[in-house]
């Protein structure tokens, strides 16, 4: 009788079954904590890289075709902004900012020599640059506002 007792009793769980448990467990806190750090870990390395500080741009003293002469400028769309720029390169970036879920964005853009750079919004407002002769600008469109400053890491 005694014998048969044993048989119908459910065994305890072990060692292993508990281990296993919690590895489940913890494995299934521990994912999505890891992809919200890694999301919340590259918008903060973008908006560190990205944020240039330096001086202003210089209002115009040339005019545009007293630089340009002939030559017809780089042209390009970025961010619902129209960018022109005389000589060198340009890279852009949309760098998110604010709360971790947040995807609002500054869209931000390197210039490595620009010497004039003109910028025209989706309202059709027109900013014109000039930096200067052999010196990088960094462009930034925050909430509707251009700014621009000398300096950057961009190289040609």
């Amino acid at each position: 009788m005694a014998f048969s007792t044993e048989i119908g009793r459910k065994p305890r769980p072990g060692a292993t079954s508990r281990f296993t448990q919690a590895t489940v467990l913890f494995l299934a806190a521990a994912i999505p904590l890891a992809g919200a750090f890694a999301s919340w870990n590259h918008k903060h390395q973008m908006l560190v890289a990205w944020t240039i500080q330096g001086p202003a741009c210089p209002t115009p003293v040339h005019a545009w075709r007293e630089i340009a002469l002939q030559r017809q400028p780089h042209t390009f769309r970025y961010g619902g902004a129209d960018f022109a720029h005389m000589f060198g390169a340009a890279q852009c970036a949309s760098v998110p900012h604010g709360y971790a879920l947040n995807r609002d964005a500054d869209y931000v853009c390197q210039f490595t020599e620009p010497v004039m750079v003109a910028v025209t919004t989706a309202d059709g407002r027109h900013t014109l640059f000039e930096p200067g002769f052999k010196r990088r600008a960094t462009v930034a469109l925050r909430g509707g506002e251009v700014s621009c400053v000398v300096g950057g890491w961009l190289q040609d």
